[in-house]
C-alpha cells in the first residue's frame, strides 16, 4: 500500500518553500535605473507544483496495484509451503511413534526368547549357542529401540517447532481414499496454486515496468505557481505568478533506452520463471498422482505379506517347542515379521503423506 501511495503522489500537487539570493557584478552603464541592475537580488516564496502530464505515471500507478496482488499471492504461496512442511513433520512424527511401537514389540519378543531359551538351557534341552543367539538378538533389539526413541524425539521437536503444538495433541490419521479424481482435473486445479499465480503475476508487473520505463521518452507538463513572501527588483510588489512548464527530453545519454531494454529482459526472465514453475508443478503432481496409486497396490501386497510373516513366526515358534526347527529359524522369522510390519507402516504413512501433498500441490488447505 505504501508503494501505491508513492505512485499516487505523481498525480498530486506538491507545496514547497523556495528561496534564492543572487549577487551580480554591477554593469558599467550610465543612465540606467538601478532597480533593473540590483547587484543583490533575492526572493522567498511558497511554490505549488501540479503535475499535468508525466510519461509513465499512469502505468506506474497501475503497476502498484499489480504488485499488491503479487504480494498477496506470495503470502498465500508461503502459507502453502509452510503447510507442506507441517504435513511432512506430522507424518514423520506419526511414523516415528508407530515404528517405536514395532521396535518395542520386537524387544518384547526377543526378551521372551531369551527367557525361554535360558530356562531350556538350564535343564539341558537347549544348547549354549542358541542362548547366545537369543541374547544377541535381544541386544540388537535394544539398540534399535534406543535409536527409535532418538528418532521420535527428533520428530517431536520438529513438529513442535513448526506448529507450536505438543505431540500428544496428534489426532489419529484418517482413512485413505481408494481412488482419486482424474489426473486432468487435478492439472486443471493446478492453475489456482498461489506460487503459480505469483509467477504469472510477476510477468504482469514486469510488463507494466516496461511502460513506466518508456515514459522517460515522453514530455512532462507541470503547472507551477509561486506566492512570494519577499522579493527584490521591479517585481517586488507582485505577490504571485502562475506558469505552465513543459519539459521535452531530447538527449539523456541513452539512460532511458537502457532502462527500457532492461525492463524487457526482466519480463523475459519472469516469463521463463513462470513457465518453469508451471512445468515443474505439473511434473511433480503427475509423479505424486502415479506414486499414490502405485502405493495403493503395494499396500495390498504388503498387507498379505505381513499376515504371512506373522503366521510364519507363530508356526516356527510352535514348531521349535516340538524340536522341528532351530532357534535361529525362529529369530529369522521374528525379524522378518517385524521388518515387514515396519515396512508396511512406513508405506502406509508415506501414502498418507503423498495424498496430503497432492492436495497441497493444487492449493488445498485444511
Amino acid at each position: 500500500m505504501a508503494r501505491k501511495n508513492q505512485a499516487r503522489a505523481a498525480f498530486l500537487p506538491t507545496v514547497s518553500g523556495v528561496g534564492n539570493e543572487t549577487r551580480i557584478d554591477e554593469p558599467q552603464m550610465s543612465g540606467v535605473n538601478r532597480a533593473f541592475v540590483l547587484t543583490r537580488q533575492y526572493s522567498a516564496a511558497l511554490r505549488l507544483q501540479q503535475p499535468l502530464l508525466r510519461g509513465g505515471s499512469l502505468s506506474g500507478f497501475q503497476m502498484r496495484d499489480e504488485e499488491i496482488l503479487l504480494s498477496r499471492f506470495q503470502k498465500d504461496a508461503t502459507t502453502i509451503n509452510l503447510y507442506q512442511l507441517v504435513i511432512n513433520a506430522y507424518y514423520n512424527l506419526h511414523l516415528a511413534k508407530v515404528d517405536l511401537k514395532n521396535l518395542s514389540e520386537l524387544l518384547k519378543f526377543s526378551q521372551q526368547r531369551v527367557k525361554e531359551i535360558r530356562s531350556l538351557a538350564n535343564v539341558g534341552r537347549s544348547r549354549r549357542g542358541e542362548l547366545i543367539q537369543a541374547e544377541t538378538q535381544q541386544l540388537t533389539a535394544e539398540a534399535q529401540y534406543r535409536q527409535g526413541e532418538m528418532n521420535l524425539k527428533e520428530a517431536e521437536e520438529q513438529f513442535e517447532f513448526l506448529t507450536q503444538m505438543k505431540s500428544s495433541d496428534l489426532t489419529p490419521i484418517s482413512l485413505l481414499p481408494r481412488k482419486l479424481d482424474t489426473l486432468s482435473s487435478y492439472l486443471e486445479k493446478l492453475k489456482m496454486r498461489p506460487d503459480i499465480k505469483a509467477r504469472l503475476q510477476e510477468v504482469k508487473v514486469a510488463e507494466k515496468q516496461i511502460s513506466v520505463s518508456k515514459g522517460g521518452h515522453y514530455p512532462s507538463v507541470d503547472l507551477v505557481s509561486n506566492y512570494y513572501l519577499d522579493r527584490t527588483g521591479v517585481l517586488q510588489t507582485s505577490e504571485w505568478d502562475v506558469a505552465v512548464q513543459v519539459s521535452v527530453p531530447i538527449f539523456q545519454g541513452g539512460a532511458v533506452a537502457a532502462q527500457v531494454k532492461e525492463s524487457v529482459e526482466v519480463k523475459r526472465v519472469a516469463e521463463l520463471n513462470a513457465d518453469e514453475t508451471v512445468r515443474a508443478a505439473k511434473r511433480d503432481l503427475v509423479i505424486l498422482y502415479q506414486n499414490y496409486h502405485q502405493m495403493q497396490s503395494q499396500l495390498e501386497t504388503m498387507s498379505s505379506a505381513l499376515k504371512k510373516a506373522e503366521e510364519a513366526y507363530q508356526l516356527n515358534l510352535k514348531d521349535y517347542r516340538f524340536g522341528q526347527v532351530t532357534n535361529l529359524e525362529v529369530l529369522q522369522t521374528l525379524n522378518l515379521f517385524i521388518e515387514t510390519k515396519r515396512s508396511y507402516n512406513n508405506l502406509l504413512t508415506l501414502a498418507h503423506m503423498t495424498y496430503k501433498n497432492i492436495e497441497a500441490s493444487i492449493g488445498v488447505l485444511p
